[in-house]
């Protein structure tokens, strides 16, 4: 049997070089991303990318995706922010 488990967690994301938030999962069904900081960051789809190249989430906002499941980094405009992300996962509970 399958089913889908929550993992939530905090990260601190800088804003001198893109930091690694979700690693490639193809078990991944869904994820949130909710911007507790006061400043705006970035989501990318690379650690070669930079400021600018990725999709925005301004302070106090979430970005949610349910379709994707590579690896993800983040980039924050300014100093450290923080972020709240969780993770919906399948996983097997078979007996």
């Amino acid at each position: 049997m399958k089913i889908v488990k929550p993992k939530i967690g905090s990260i601190d994301i800088p804003s001198d070089k893109p930091k690694l938030i979700l690693d490639d999962n193809r078990n991944r069904k869904a994820f949130v991303i909710f911007n507790n900081g006061s400043d705006t960051i970035e989501l990318l789809s690379s650690p070669q990318q930079k400021y600018g190249d990725g999709m925005p989430i301004p302070a106090g906002l979430e970005r949610y995706n349910d379709k994707a499941t590579g690896s993800y980094w983040a980039i924050s405009a300014s100093g450290q922010q923080n972020a709240r992300i969780e993770e919906d996962v399948e996983e097997d509970v078979s007996p």
